[in-house]
């Protein structure tokens, strides 16, 4: 018998001093990606819960065994990133210069907006890449379409298993409400209606938009509808690939819908839900994400929508953007790892990327870091740059119908943005009938007043490459437009002396919309200005380029006697400004809302009448507008092409902006960050993204 006494004697108990002690596992899940992971488990015992088949669930859900709130959390469980690294791999964030002006996609027309509404509410159609870097368009909500013999009448199919983000099924019907919403709202503020306007109607009998639906839409089934267009259309599937086409819940808006009626029982105001809409609330849309916050011009914050139809996990559970329109903080923030998309300025794309001269695949000393060669752009270790040409068009618009602020200079100040400056004689009677922006010579002008050459290359540090017209290089029919404006100040000069623009005011009298103080001809000494008024040329806070380029066109206006006026403006006073018109000369830039010539002629330099006027300048040309109609509905290849080059032939001789030029630059990102094939159009679809995870300095997997 042994008694334990001392720790010698119960080592020999155990059977000697060369046997160890036996230690019994610990059993338990030991996958970190189950639900009921055991970090304490040393021996797997085949526990681990992942949830159930989001399937199964959804299933269950369309049966009404189970209610939304189960369901969710079903879904939750099972479709959740899990969190396994160091470097928060189911979280994104972003440094932005702009914010969203509104979530609602019916009357969005930036790209900060559409950066969230992309995530937020779904489409028929969406542009996506092809692996090759080509955009094709793919099916969402919609299964497939049919069209008629005269190719007038559309008819399309659609999923049958698709949930707004609270629960209720859509159907044909929501898709109806939600395009007609579009033409009944009129989108007030951003004007992106045309994009729809110019394809059909939803008028009934007596001529109002309140059944929306109206003759143009017939509601199939649940899960069809058809829909007449007034024309042939050579891209009206692209167009409804665009936000402006996304299908909203019907019965929720209709329920928050605010219509004001007057004594009689007469509609003074209806706002189509908007105020409901404007921040993308629970249950509007059927995309990946909600917008779980957002303090506007600080910090917007989407989490899942755990009823998203498309079928796999959530890689990224949350995606959060600041608002930081200081470069040098946002510089700051990408190197230090606290957000993984920082907006970065050209200029501090060295510190991230360079030109492997060498061609060793690492960067040596002496190698070009200054970026001169961007196709062949090499990332240093932890990053990824990636050299991409878009279809995004730089440019500078006029306001042919500028208004002015009746209570001094506060652009926040809307109600007040209600006068047309009106300061020249455009009929000949001896009366101010219009402003001098509808002069075609003066827009010439100005026009050869900016320094082209300079702001593609050092400005943009040949970011930009050329661009003579509304349609980019490389796109289809941009071989019909030519070099027409140039850096001439000569010229532009000239222009305004052949136009009758002499220097005859005192430069220290002009205002936006004031009398200007005429110079007596004996008494002038050539110091004089030229217009009766100042210009203001608007670019946007945190937007160093567009500050530049409005500085040099400012300074070069001067020399030629044409007053300016403004400074860099913060992103919701600049949307103010362009949305009540109170600008001259506005710095802005275009992606593509669908891949078609038109969706940059139209919204370009297409007047109201047609549709088009998407940058508000009141730009109405019946030569250019006639030729835009026939590339619009033609189907013939030569008989488009033939338009375009009317169009174009019309168009400078009375230009309605300055088109700088086409982005081709370098993209930076953090090397744990997966991206899906590129796209020339579009947001980031954050549901298609990954982040790998990242351990001890190390990341795990790869893209």
């Amino acid at each position: 018998m042994c008694t334990l006494m001392i720790a010698s004697a119960l080592a020999g108990c155990l059977g000697g001093d060369d046997e160890e002690p036996v230690v019994e596992d610990v059993m338990g899940c030991m996958d970190p990606g189950a639900n009921n992971y055991d970090s304490a488990a040393t021996a797997d015992d085949g526990s681990c819960d992942y949830g159930r088949a989001n399937a199964d669930t959804m299933a269950d859900y369309a049966a009404g065994t189970i209610d939304v709130q189960q369901a969710m959390y079903e879904l939750e469980v099972s479709r959740k990133c899990r969190e396994q690294g160091q470097n928060n791999p189911c979280e994104v964030v972003l440094m932005s210069i702009g914010d969203a002006s509104t979530i609602d996609p019916h009357d969005a027309y930036d790209s900060a907006s559409g950066d969230v509404i992309e995530q937020v509410y779904d489409t028929l159609y969406r542009y996506a890449g092809d692996g090759t870097g080509n955009a094709i368009i793919e099916p969402r909500l919609a299964t497939g379409y049919s069209m008629s013999e005269d190719g007038k009448t559309y008819t399309f199919t659609l999923r049958d298993d698709v949930y707004f983000s609270n629960g209720d099924l859509m159907e044909a019907s929501d898709v109806v409400y939600s395009w007609c919403r579009v033409l009944g709202y009129g989108s007030p503020d951003s004007h992106v209606g045309w994009i729809l306007e110019q394809s059909f109607d939803c008028n009934d009998a007596d001529g109002n938009h309140d059944d929306m639906g109206g003759e143009s839409f017939t509601v199939n089934s649940a899960t069809s509808f058809s829909v007449t267009l007034f024309d042939q259309s050579s891209a009206f599937i692209s167009t409804i690939a665009y936000t402006v086409g996304a299908v909203i819940n019907a019965e929720l808006c209709e329920a928050n819908r605010v219509v004001e009626l007057d004594s009689d029982g007469n509609v003074t105001s209806d706002d189509y839900c908007h105020e409901w809409m404007d921040e993308g609330p629970m249950g509007a849309g059927t995309n990946a994400y909600t917008v779980q916050s957002w303090v506007r011009e600080d910090r917007l914050v989407l989490v899942p929508n755990w009823m998203y139809w498309e079928g796999g996990d959530f890689n990224v559970n949350r995606v959060t953007t600041s608002i930081v329109t200081e470069a040098s903080t946002r510089l700051l923030a990408f190197t230090d790892g606290e957000v993984d998309f920082g907006g970065i300025n050209i200029e501090h794309l060295p510190n991230f990327c360079y030109i492997d001269d060498n061609g060793n695949g690492m960067f040596d000393a002496g190698e070009d870091d200054a970026l001169d060669d961007k196709p062949n752009v090499a990332s240093k270790d932890g990053y990824l740059c990636v050299y991409r040409e878009t279809f995004t068009t730089t440019l500078s618009v006029f306001n042919l119908h500028p208004k002015s602020l009746d209570a001094g200079e506060d652009t926040s100040n809307t109600d007040a943005n209600s006068s047309l400056v009106l300061n020249h004689d455009c009929n000949g009677n001896g009366t101010n009938d219009c402003n001098v922006m509808e002069t075609g010579a003066l827009r010439a002008a100005i026009s050869y007043a900016f320094d082209y050459e300079t702001h593609r290359r050092d400005t943009y540090d040949n970011s930009l490459a050329p661009q003579y017209g509304p349609i980019p290089t490389g796109f289809l029919y941009a071989d019909t437009q030519t070099e027409t404006f140039t850096y001439d100040l000569a010229y532009a000069e000239q222009l305004l002396e052949d136009a009758g623009f002499i220097r005859q005011y005192e430069c220290a009298s002009l205002t936006q919309d004031g009398a200007a103080t005429v110079v007596a001809e004996a008494a002038r000494t050539g110091d004089e200005c030229r217009l009766p008024n100042v210009l203001r040329v608007m670019a946007n806070e945190g937007n160093d380029y567009r500050i530049a380029m409005a500085g040099q066109l400012s300074e070069a206006l001067g020399t030629i006697g044409v007053a300016t006026a403004g400074d860099a403006k913060p992103w919701a006073e600049y949307l103010t400004m362009y949305y009540t018109r109170t600008w001259d000369i506005r710095f802005s830039g275009w992606a593509p809302d669908y891949l078609d010539p038109d969706n940059y002629w139209s919204p370009f330099a297409g007047g109201h009448s047609i549709g088009g006027d998407a940058y508000g300048s009141g730009y109405e040309n019946a030569d250019v507008n006639a030729a835009l109609m026939i590339g619009r509905t033609s189907q013939d290849d030569n008989t488009r092409r033939a338009a375009y080059v009317d169009a174009f032939a019309a168009w400078i001789l009375d230009p309605n902006m300055i088109i700088i030029g086409q982005y081709n630059g370098v993209g930076v990102k953090h090397d744990d960050i997966c991206s899906p094939p590129y796209a020339a159009i579009g947001s980031a679809h954050w549901f298609d993204y990954d982040k790998l995870p990242m351990n001890n300095g190390v990341l795990e997997g790869s893209c």
